[in-house]
């Protein structure tokens, strides 16, 4: 299981391979510096997509947002014009959302504390 960080890990990796390089004979022919490098490519080329993607990722989560701060100002703007043509008892304005002034509930009296 991988419990460091990538970029620690790279930087082993690239100190592995550089003493691979420099023991060159006498190992296995699977073991290798050129095999170290073409490892360490890809996970750096699989790092820098990842950071494109969240990069990409981040930009869109903000546009989300800020459209979504659009459309709840548009219909609160909305519910206020038809409030205010045509009242705040109207069947259009329950028709936008609203809640009838008539549909409201009135405020309970509170009872008095007995001492």
């Amino acid at each position: 299981m991988l419990t460091n960080s990538i970029p620690k890990l790279l930087q082993e990796a690239g100190e592995v391979r550089q003493a691979l390089a420099a023991i060159g004979e006498g190992l296995p022919a699977e073991i290798s510096a050129a095999a170290m490098g073409a490892k360490i490519a890809e996970l750096e080329a699989v790092v820098a997509d990842l950071d494109a993607n969240n990069v990409e990722r981040t930009r869109l989560v903000n546009l989300k947002k800020d459209k979504a701060e659009v459309v709840s100002d548009y219909v609160v703007q909305s519910r206020a014009v038809v409030k205010g043509i045509f009242g705040a008892d109207s069947y259009e304005y329950d028709m936008v959302g609203g809640t009838r002034a008539s549909e409201r509930s009135r405020p309970k009296k509170k009872d008095k504390p007995t001492a």
